[in-house]
């Protein structure tokens, strides 16, 4: 009986060490924002001011197409609260990687330069890249026509995938000026300090809307005019190894993308169900 008793005993503790270690490598491996937001009913999410994407309402509460779907979803997940911290657009996905928020709302396209140092959700929107002149000048429908004129300094997000862009394709560091955020691309533009901005379609027609003295047009793929124009989806960014809090994420926004409610929210910052990435309006 003795004998039993020991084996049972060691069996015990055998178990218990196997749960433990499994415990253990649950939470070494970084994957506990989920139950951590469940816990305490708050989710961190961070954004950039980039209108129509995210902004600040005149009251102060954030609002725009991610900040409104982000709402949509978290209700959905059943958090209660959300705790909006501003960054600046460079500084969105390295503040996400050191923990300082859960989850990106600012309208990022998704890269594959991005995918490497941060997890995207399911797209929400697909948008177009713009460029944009001074009203009655020179408009340029490519960014190999700006390219190819050697004295257009040229303004786009620091960290942005038309930063990113551009480069790969040639442009000289010293003919772009980086600009932390849309609303000092704006201005760069209007107060003559460049000649073009590089931005999404969207934000360039918001500005536009706003009061802007500009121009847009619609960047094509490249230089032949058949190609199709060059398109980025949109999606929310979460730190790598948190695939809990991804995949829950995604489940609730399929849930909610694409209905009524959803397009009443994004409908005041320009966006339609044509515009919705990968579903259909139901």
């Amino acid at each position: 009986m003795g004998w039993r008793g020991s084996r049972w005993g060691a069996g015990i503790l055998v178990g218990a060490g196997i749960l433990a270690l499994a415990a253990w490598e649950w939470f070494a491996s970084g994957d506990d924002a989920l139950a951590r937001i469940r816990s305490s009913g708050t989710i961190r999410i961070g954004y950039a001011v980039e209108a129509p994407y995210a902004l600040l309402a005149a009251d102060g509460r954030v609002t725009g197409e991610s900040p409104e779907l982000a709402r949509l979803v978290t209700t959905r997940m059943g958090i209660p609260n959300i705790e909006w911290i501003q960054a600046s657009f460079d500084a969105l996905l390295p503040e996400l990687a050191d923990g300082r928020f859960d989850v990106v709302a600012a309208g990022l396209f998704i890269s594959p330069q991005r995918e490497r140092i941060a997890a995207f959700s399911a797209p929400t929107v697909q948008v177009f890249a713009g460029l944009a002149v001074p009203a009655g000048a020179r408009e340029y429908g490519s960014y190999t026509e700006v390219l190819a004129e050697p004295e257009l300094r040229v303004a786009a997000l620091s960290g942005s995938v038309e930063e990113a862009r551009l480069l790969a394709r040639g442009l000289p560091p010293t003919r772009l000026l980086r600009v932390p955020d849309a609303v000092a691309a704006r201005a760069a533009l209007e107060s003559g300090q460049v000649d073009v901005l590089a931005l999404s379609l969207p934000t360039l027609r918001w500005m536009i809307a706003d009061g802007a003295s500009i121009t847009t047009t619609q960047v094509a793929g490249r230089a032949v005019p058949t190609e199709p124009p060059t398109s980025f989806k949109v999606g929310f960014a979460f730190a790598r190894g948190e695939s809990r809090l991804r995949d829950t994420w995604n489940v609730a926004q399929t849930e909610v993308k694409g209905g009524p409610g959803h397009l009443a929210a994004i409908a005041p910052f320009g966006f339609t169900a044509a515009d919705l990435a990968g579903s259909e309006p139901r």
